[in-house]
């Protein structure tokens, strides 16, 4: 069941000081990405990201303990009550030329103009806990109601600005336990050399994420419908449908 508003008391109240504290400063701050999806979806989000309309010289200033790990990106760790929490201001991106990273990350002024950037719409939602007001400019929520994934804009200019998103999407179908939508399914079999050319580090990581849903197979089997597999571990296709003997069942 999803939760179209973000219930009183669920935010932290490290993370509403640390707004807070931005407030004071002259900033805004939202809680953003996943943190904010599963707890639409009723989940305890394992950790808390924030978009800011400060800048990371105007962050380190701001707070005794950050570590600077992303600065060229806008990103920096605030240390924070005990916890650590990422920050990053607003910003776009220009082309992919590498289809990995970005050639141009330049910083924006509204957080819709933040979240025109992400991957898919269930993870392009923003929330002020100060004003309780939640951002959700391309129909996250009703995408988190049809248990639905879908890109933010073209799917195929999404998966072409970073190959790893087709492998998030399949990720995301196990974990969130969400059916593709078909115009996102049919864009990925044609961004698979955007794909090929991912880090086999970061291609790792997502299949770790993967096998942690209670149905992996799900995932598995996106990666097998539209050619991910082909690219990532040929073996495996070739052990569909084989029948194991009952010790290994």
């Amino acid at each position: 069941m999803v939760n179209p508003h973000v219930p009183a008391g669920t935010i932290p109240e490290p993370v509403v000081a640390l707004c807070q504290r931005l407030e004071q400063a002259g900033f805004r701050a939202w809680v953003v990405g996943g943190s904010l999806r599963d707890l639409l979806l009723g989940r305890s989000p394992k950790d808390w990201d924030l978009a800011t309309s400060a800048r990371p010289e105007d962050t380190l200033k701001l707070f005794k303990r950050v570590i600077p790990t992303g600065m060229a990106h806008g990103t920096v760790t605030v240390l924070w009550q005990g916890a650590s929490y990422e920050l990053t201001t607003l910003r776009g991106e220009g082309a992919y030329s590498d289809s990995r990273r970005p050639d141009q990350v330049f910083f924006v002024k509204s957080i819709e103009e933040d979240l025109a950037r992400r991957d898919f719409t269930v993870n392009a939602l923003a929330y002020d806990p100060l004003s309780d007001r939640l951002i959700d400019p391309f129909g996250g929520i009703a995408d988190l109601e049809r248990a639905l994934l879908r890109t933010v804009g073209e799917p195929q200019e999404r998966f072409r600005e970073d190959g790893l998103r087709v492998l998030r999407a399949a990720r995301f179908v196990a974990t969130l336990g969400f059916e593709l939508d078909p115009a996102t399914a049919a864009a990925i079999p044609l961004a698979l050399g955007s794909f090929a050319r991912v880090s086999k580090e970061r291609v790792r990581d997502e299949w770790l994420r993967t096998l942690q849903a209670e149905r992996p197979s799900r995932g598995f089997e996106v990666m097998r419908e539209s050619g991910i597999l082909n690219v990532t571990c040929p073996e495996l296709v070739e052990s569909v449908g084989c029948e194991q003997n009952k010790w290994h069942a």
